[in-house]
């Protein structure tokens, strides 16, 4: 029953391709493995039912601003988020969402705060130099 997963034909804020809001979570079509994106969703969606979706939000703008403060690029504060480390490390894993332990995205604060000591530009991938 949920989330709801709605299906677009673009990129979300024409730059993403999922997106997972409250109940909601939206799929470009331009992905190449919509399955496995599906899955990076449906991580998200688990991490904002634990945070009961507003603290979610919340930690998530945190750690965003935290990493922004110390100088990094968008991508790098985005991509290095706890919550994007565990579903970026684990949304190849079929059955990781059923073995999935609450709170499982804590694990990845300590390497977040590892990231915020090192100069990460070169982690940056090329046609993701965005500079906001």
């Amino acid at each position: 029953m949920f989330p709801f997963v709605f299906v677009t034909s673009r990129k979300i804020f024409k730059s993403y391709t999922g997106f997972s809001f409250f109940i909601f979570i939206w799929v470009s079509r331009l992905e190449k493995n919509q399955v496995r994106l599906l899955r990076h969703e449906k991580i998200h969606f688990q991490q904002q039912l634990e945070l009961l979706f507003v603290f979610h939000w919340m930690l998530y703008a945190l750690f965003y601003m935290i990493s922004r403060y110390k100088r990094h690029r968008h991508y790098i504060a985005y991509r290095y988020n706890p919550f994007e480390l565990e579903a970026y490390h684990h949304d190849d894993d079929q059955n990781y969402l059923q073995n999935r332990k609450r709170f499982a995205w804590i694990k990845y604060i300590q390497p977040f705060r590892e990231t915020l000591l090192k100069d990460m530009t070169k982690a940056i991938p090329k046609n993701k130099k965005i500079t906001w």
